[in-house]
């Protein structure tokens, strides 16, 4: 799911410009110590900034191709408790911009409180090699069509191998620390660590059927059938790859000792996957 979502960011916000980027300056940033935990794209992301005098700045930005887009800003204090962070909100700048590209943008300003513009206030802090987390229990769709929060969405990218080197929709700033070690299950509540694998997960292809649509027949998928199920850890949220890396299947339905993906890689041939191929959630 995860690299259909980062497809469809890139094929959105691929054209962008940088008018989204936080102005230190406009902010009084530049002579006040700052922590930074973020997330983005090329236009598209969040930001909070912490203030060393016990103010938090939090903006979420999304624009289009076409020029048009948004910018929510919003300010207040915070406290820091050990490993957990708890923020609260005063005051809201909300900017848009038009699609026509010389009219000035729109901006409101007003108090905290209305629900369609509200942001995750409470967060535990996650220390792992040189990154440091805000992961919040606060469920939200982001870019996916599954009701999800930050720990699910780092145990997708942890349990497919992409953390720590490249992170997910979720909070995080880049320490000075640089070494090398297993991520520790520990730090996570117990509630959120049935979604961790504890080790990769192996299947191998058993089946596979050729699917053209009959308004399209040009338009073609492979069903993928795995020989592993639920018994064997395998849910609808991994996402298992060959060794190389050329080839990899998002699971999308499961049963108790098979699962099932599909596959849209046009040169796919049977000659190239083979019955039998191993597909893994992690190669070492």
């Amino acid at each position: 799911m995860k690299y259909i979502q980062i497809l469809i960011l890139i094929l959105i916000f691929s054209c962008s410009n940088n008018k989204n980027k936080l102005n230190d300056k406009e902010f009084g940033l530049q002579n006040i110590d700052t922590l930074r935990y973020g997330y983005n794209g090329s236009n598209y992301g969040v930001q909070l900034d912490l203030l060393s005098d016990g103010r938090f700045i939090n903006e979420n930005y999304l624009f289009s191709c076409l020029g048009g887009g948004e910018r929510k800003k919003v300010f207040g204090t915070y406290k820091m408790e050990s490993l957990k962070l708890t923020l609260n909100p005063e005051r809201i700048e909300f900017i848009e911009y038009s699609e026509d590209i010389p009219s000035k943008p729109k901006m409101t300003k007003i108090k905290y409180g209305i629900d369609s513009l509200k942001i995750k206030t409470e967060f535990q802090v996650i220390k792992w090699e040189n990154n440091e987390y805000l992961f919040s229990e606060f469920f939200d769709f982001g870019w996916s069509l599954e009701k999800e929060n930050d720990y699910i969405r780092f145990a997708d990218y942890l349990n497919s191998g992409l953390e720590p080197e490249m992170n997910g929709m979720y909070l995080v700033r880049k320490t000075t620390d640089s070494i090398t070690s297993e991520f520790d299950l520990k730090q996570i509540p117990e509630k959120w660590q049935s979604y961790f694998l504890k080790e990769p997960v192996s299947a191998k292809i058993k089946y596979i059927k050729k699917v053209v649509d009959p308004n399209d027949k040009e338009n073609i998928s492979w069903l993928i059938e795995l020989d592993k199920g639920k018994n064997d850890r395998i849910n609808n949220r991994l996402t298992l790859q060959t060794k190389d890396g050329g080839f990899f299947i998002e699971v999308d339905s499961v049963l108790t000792h098979r699962s099932f993906g599909m596959t849209y890689m046009y040169d796919f041939t049977l000659k190239k996957i083979p019955i039998g191929t191993e597909l893994r959630t992690k190669w070492k």
